[in-house]
């Protein structure tokens, strides 16, 4: 059998894989015995990638849109199109939607192709907002913008605390080894509103009141401190900025902790006095659709280095990716303020030696998230290059029917085709070689292992002829020479290569000259031996209820969420296995109490219509002992639940995992 490596792309986890590859067809896929992160593991989605990568509906050939259809045209015509109609907008007009699904040379030569051909800093990722607030809050306290601990030393963890976050759903792999740690006797603490299949798995469950994650990981870091439970020499000599944080903590009452969050003091206590005298700890959390917001993100990173548990094998801060190449995106630069390494525009420095390699002078003023561009009205924005979009996130689907050019790049057919002027198809990941960094920064190297049913280009070699036709010249002769300028200008990659990769299941980035054979976890020496406390607000503002709005409702935070992804809706099984839920519940549901089942007079699979101060959605009920009398709860694949009822509260939205909207339930 022709059985060729990789690297599986559903979810930022990084599993190893084989597949057999029968020409342009992949009939099977294995898992790798020997790869450090999956350790011969798949989940139900990584066994069956083959479905996706065999469907017929993918882009074989470029389209133009003529009297408002799309018509069949050549690579020329189309590439010859979009360089035309860009060059005829302002540069502070145009916009640039990256993809985390793509590889690290596809999407710095997107980042590069924005910045020195088009001349414009609006880029950003397509999706998932959390993880860039984890990145922030970790660079920011530690100058490593990403995991600080990793995967295969979860087993080292003596204590784990999972935040707001369904990780064995949505990162299968990594919940095992959670919970194959809290097996060996870890003791395996979550904090959620929900009880999902991870709270059950945990030694400990805190249920707290949908809203109050962020209070009551604050609650942890005052008894911490409060009795006495800090690592004085820890924080006396390796950290700054404590002081600031114990003020804040100080004025936390401990009576509106336990009304706000529903958690008595002794629990908590009994949680902080785990963590604190467990010799390592880890946290988790997840980045994706509904990651924690920047300041909670602040409260955890700061509960770890208040009992010193960053900078030693076994501990570390840790979000968790739910897109396979969403680190990889924004070490690459796909960032509205950010060169490759989360270098900002803002460091003259780092501007002048990318100008110098590139050979263009760049506009160094920030650009702007595409999603907030596309937000306001009216829109500064006239031009969008998309890549690779699911469709189930389609977002201001009206602002983009303002646009005077959208232009969609990606391998499989789906729903944003119809806003796009201009469509390019690229090979899909099997077709070039490529790399990707999954969530706890491994840069693995996914070799190409079958030539492209028909004439697509990969996408290198497609961003390529666009600045060609631009009339820039790129000399890159393959993605290993990609991965080569990207090492150049990148401290964290400055030791990584193709040839590097190819005799190694990855390597964890920092890799470089003090760091050759890359780094498994963050090392107070990286940050001159001194880490700084995160700034954290000291507010804990909760949406209140009221007579006519008296449920809170919780969004997202399930497997249901692959039902809408581009990429999940093209597979069979992992889909059978998924669409259980989908035969009770075809448009969604919304999870509720028993007791809440009763005072509204409902049963199982009842329809009722949730209404929001701004929106309202039709459901069927879904009977459940996971939530409180008080709580709803609806997972992001309910039918267009993104555009009536989130749409209408972007500042609670923005909380993610710790997003609550007011609302009421009537039966219909």
């Amino acid at each position: 059998m022709n059985q060729k490596p990789g690297v599986c792309t559903f979810c930022g986890t990084g599993c190893g894989h084989f597949m057999n590859v029968a020409g342009s067809t992949v009939e099977r896929v294995f898992p790798s015995l020997n790869h450090p992160v999956s350790q011969g593991r798949l989940c139900v989605r990584g066994w069956n990638i083959h479905e996706l990568l065999n469907t017929a509906q993918t882009i074989n050939r470029p389209f133009i849109k003529k009297d408002g259809r799309l018509s069949e045209a050549s690579y020329d015509a189309a590439v010859s199109l979009l360089v035309e109609r860009l060059r005829g907008i302002s540069p502070a007009a145009i916009g640039f939607l990256a993809s985390p699904r793509s590889t690290n040379e596809e999407q710095f030569l997107l980042m590069k192709l924005a910045r020195a051909v088009f001349k414009t800093n609006n880029i950003s990722l397509a999706s998932e907002a959390g993880h860039r607030g984890s990145l922030n809050v970790l660079h920011g306290g530690t100058g490593m913008a990403g995991m600080l601990g990793s995967i295969q030393e979860i087993c080292q963890a003596e204590f784990i605390l999972v935040a707001g976050s369904d990780i064995t759903k949505q990162n299968p792999i990594i919940g095992s080894e959670i919970h194959k740690a809290a097996q060996a006797g870890a003791k395996v603490v979550t904090i959620d509103s929900r009880r999902t299949q991870m709270a059950k798995l945990s030694t400990t469950f805190l249920h707290i009141t949908p809203g109050a994650l962020k209070l009551a990981v604050a609650a942890l870091a005052k008894y911490i401190f409060q009795e006495g439970l800090i690592d004085a020499d820890f924080i006396k000599t390796a950290t700054k900025g404590f002081d600031a944080f114990s003020a804040v903590l100080g004025k936390l009452s401990e009576s509106e902790i336990s009304a706000r969050t529903g958690i008595a003091r002794d629990e908590f206590k009994a949680v902080a006095e785990a963590l604190s005298r467990s010799r390592t700890a880890m946290v988790f959390f997840s980045s994706g659709i509904s990651g924690l917001d920047e300041d909670t993100i602040g409260y955890l990173y700061n509960l770890l280095a208040m009992t010193g548990k960053i900078g030693k094998p076994g501990c570390g801060v840790n979000p968790v990716a739910g897109l396979n190449n969403l680190q990889g995106g924004y070490d690459m630069g796909c960032a509205p303020d950010l060169l490759s390494g989360f270098q900002p525009l803002a460091d003259q420095a780092a501007v002048k030696k990318f100008s110098g390699a590139w050979g263009v002078e760049l506009n160094t003023a920030a650009g702007a998230p595409i999603y907030d561009l596309l937000s306001k009205s009216p829109s500064s924005l006239k031009a969008l290059v998309v890549v690779d979009h699911d469709e189930g996130f389609i977002r201001a689907a009206e602002a983009l029917g303002k646009l005077e050019f959208v232009a969609y790049i990606g391998a499989y057919q789906n729903r944003f085709m119809d806003h796009a002027d201009v469509v390019l198809p690229v090979g899909r990941y099997i077709e070039a070689d490529g790399t990707f960094t999954n969530t706890d920064r491994r840069v693995q190297l996914a070799p190409k292992k079958a030539e492209p049913a028909h004439a697509v280009l990969p996408g290198w070699k497609l961003y390529t002829l666009i600045a060609e036709k631009a009339g820039v010249k790129w000399n890159y002769g393959s993605p290993s020479d990609i991965m080569d300028e990207v090492a150049r200008l990148t401290p964290a990659y400055a030791g990584i290569s193709y040839k590097k990769l190819a005799s190694a299941f990855g390597i964890q980035w920092p890799c470089n000259e003090k760091h050759p054979d890359g780094t498994a976890h963050f090392d107070i020496a990286m940050a001159g031996g001194s880490i700084t406390f995160a700034r954290v607000s000291g507010t804990f503002d909760m949406p209140e209820t009221s007579a006519d709005f008296p449920y809170r409702l919780m969004i997202g935070k399930a497997q249901d969420f692959w039902h809408k992804n581009n990429l999940m809706r093209k597979t069979f099984i992992p889909m059978r296995e998924y669409n259980a839920t989908l035969l009770d519940y075809p448009e969604g549901y919304v999870e509720i109490a028993p007791e809440t089942a009763k005072a509204l007079q409902v049963r199982n699979q009842w329809q009722v219509k949730v209404v929001s101060p701004y929106g309202e959605l039709p459901l069927a009920v879904k009977i459940s002992e996971d939530v409180k009398s008080d709580t709803a709860y609806a997972p992001y694949f309910a039918q267009d639940m993104i555009a009536p009822l989130l749409a209408g509260h972007p500042e609670i939205v923005q909380k993610g995992e710790d997003a609550t909207i007011p609302i009421r339930i009537e039966k219909v």
